[in-house]
């Protein structure tokens, strides 16, 4: 399948090279990292009972592209390695492609035993309702806007879960 051609979604929308969905537990630190926002096109955390988590600050905006840009040349490097890339002759593009409008699914689904509010962190726009209560989830769809911005639109709040 190396040959597929210059139409492959990972030329035009480079979000495609990256893994389905990923999950992570959220650690205690009051910053939630960029490399816990991205690296998938689903990207689940669990805020569990010993994250001891009340309220939680989004990593930078640049840090957050960076991070993205960074999951996604390991990942299109990692695909033509194993075949899986641009066709024969053609190799990877030059840098990373445009991430404007680039966008993802981003959850927390929070199982401490307090509601969880989450703020922006420098370049980053919230867009909608920002806590997630106990024992439920939160989803936003995170797009890049600039080089240097970023916007999370939540989707809204799920029912109840358990972990």
């Amino acid at each position: 399948m190396s040959t597929l051609g210059v139409f492959r979604d990972d030329l035009y929308n480079s979000i495609s090279v990256l893994a389905g969905a990923s999950y992570a537990v959220l650690p205690t630190e009051a910053v939630l990292a960029a490399s816990q926002m991205v690296g998938a096109e689903y990207v689940f955390v669990q805020n569990t009972a010993g994250s001891a988590n009340t309220a939680l600050t989004t990593d930078t905006a640049v840090n957050i592209i960076t991070a993205l840009q960074n999951a996604i040349a390991v990942a299109a490097k990692a695909s033509q390695a194993n075949g899986g890339g641009f066709a024969t002759g053609l190799g990877l593009p030059l840098g990373v492609p445009n991430l404007f409008n680039i966008g993802w699914q981003f959850v927390i689904y929070n199982t401490e035993g307090a509601t969880l509010t989450i703020t922006a962190g420098t370049g980053v726009t919230l867009v909608g309702t920002a806590t997630i209560t106990t024992a439920t989830m939160r989803s936003w769809v995170i797009t890049v806007t600039s080089p240097t911005t970023i916007t999370m639109q939540t989707l809204g709040q799920s029912g109840v879960i358990t972990a």
